[in-house]
């Protein structure tokens, strides 16, 4: 029998609906604010955005996202929002806010600045190095969040920024995305690196802003290539020079673009550099505008979140030393089907983990004997990690 719902009984239930997504707006309103922090006698804001049901006793990571040249950090949070991502994977989130440059006519920019029509770059008079080291430890004191998990990404001049805090402010930093952006001169310069620095850069070989060649202008280098910031990267990071290259799905076809993605690490897959190559893609944000086969804050975050200051978290202490530990070999390496592990010294039923390249679990199992058979199947092509008896390896699955 079907009954009949009465007009009133309609525009109850719709108001109700209507009032339970007022309701939850509200709640996700309530959890963005806009926060102010003093820095050498000046005001400094920024968007903080607290997780669902949030404890500090989690301590959780801390993402922070720059805005480009002359922006504010409602932009930066308009095309890499990552407030439900933080929500479902438990980070706290921070959309800094530029102070006025007086280089550049008031523009709100990063640390330094290209002026005018010219590739001239000048520092800003103020330290936005000293504001976002304050701003960890700010986090740090309120929420609690884990100091060896501090990530940070950027849009065009924030993504130089986030280079320059990669370099000079290493202590405080894990890893960085860098998006529309290459390297400034005097960032690459003053480059040190006191840990394992996990980098991913996205960029279009097209970009009119940022050129994926770098800037030279009257004999003088302002901006490095792509290919020579990513070089400096592989040597901070002591990792293999052949990179692994991946066509990625080109899942929109009309955005007039396709994305190759480069990967280069260390043996042990502890270190990791990865490169969005946007063949055809302009000066953009790829998910936002532009291309439409990638999401930039996505993918950065998918890639950073493995890494801790030791290097790949799930490579524990073998970051750091991995001379003391019993040795194993797999074969054979590219595998298909099947892979094998030899090594004399396993500990019986020793249980091992592969990861793939996003860092995430696809396998596990335990290795009974000085030789025993992994059975592939199911795994795409790629390259992979392999986590047993302390140790971890790198295998491709052709």
């Amino acid at each position: 029998m079907i009954q009949k719902t009465s007009l009133p009984v309609l525009i109850e239930a719709r108001t109700s609906l209507l009032l339970i997504g007022v309701f939850f707006a509200s709640a996700l309103s309530a959890q963005l604010s806009t926060e102010a922090l003093t820095i050498d006698g000046q005001t400094r804001t920024y968007l903080k955005y607290v997780p669902v049901d949030f404890d500090a006793s989690e301590q959780v990571p801390l993402v922070l996202c720059f805005h480009g040249g002359a922006g504010v950090a409602e932009d930066q949070l308009a095309i890499g929002d990552l407030r439900d991502t933080a929500d479902e994977e438990r980070f706290i989130l921070l959309y800094p806010q530029a102070l006025p440059d007086p280089n550049d006519g008031g523009s709100t920019n990063w640390q330094v600045v290209t002026s005018g029509d010219l590739p001239f770059t000048v520092p800003n008079p103020h330290s936005d190095i000293d504001f976002v080291a304050a701003l960890i430890d700010e986090m740090h004191a309120l929420h609690g969040v884990d100091l060896s998990r501090v990530y940070a990404m950027g849009y065009s001049n924030g993504g130089g920024f986030v280079y320059d805090l990669a370099c000079r402010l290493n202590d405080h930093i894990t890893g960085v995305g860098a998006v529309a952006r290459t390297m400034y001169a005097e960032s690459y310069a003053n480059c040190e690196t006191t840990h394992p620095t996990p980098v991913v850069t996205i960029l279009g070989t097209n970009d009119f802003n940022s050129n994926y060649d770098g800037v030279v202008y009257n004999g003088t280098l302002y901006y490095y290539s792509s290919d020579e910031g990513n070089a400096l990267w592989i040597d901070e990071n002591e990792l293999l020079p052949d990179a692994d290259i991946v066509e990625l799905p080109d899942l929109n076809t009309s955005d007039g673009s396709t994305v190759e993605r480069y990967q280069w690490s260390d043996a042990d897959g502890c270190r990791e550099l990865t490169h969005y190559k946007v063949l055809g893609g302009d000066h953009d944000w790829p998910g936002a505008w532009g291309n439409m086969d990638i999401i930039s804050h996505e993918v950065i975050w998918d890639h950073l979140k493995e890494f801790d200051m030791n290097g790949r978290i799930s490579c524990g202490s073998l970051a750091l030393d991995n001379a003391e530990v019993a040795s194993w070999t797999l074969a054979p390496n590219p595998a298909s089907s099947q892979l094998t592990v030899l090594g004399e010294h396993i500990t019986s039923s020793a249980p091992f983990y592969i990861f793939n390249s996003a860092g995430v679990r696809c396998l596990e199992g335990t290795v009974a004997s000085p030789r025993t058979a992994i059975s592939l199947q199911g795994l795409e092509s790629g390259r992979y990690w392999i986590h047993l008896n302390g140790e971890t390896r790198i295998f491709i699955v052709q």
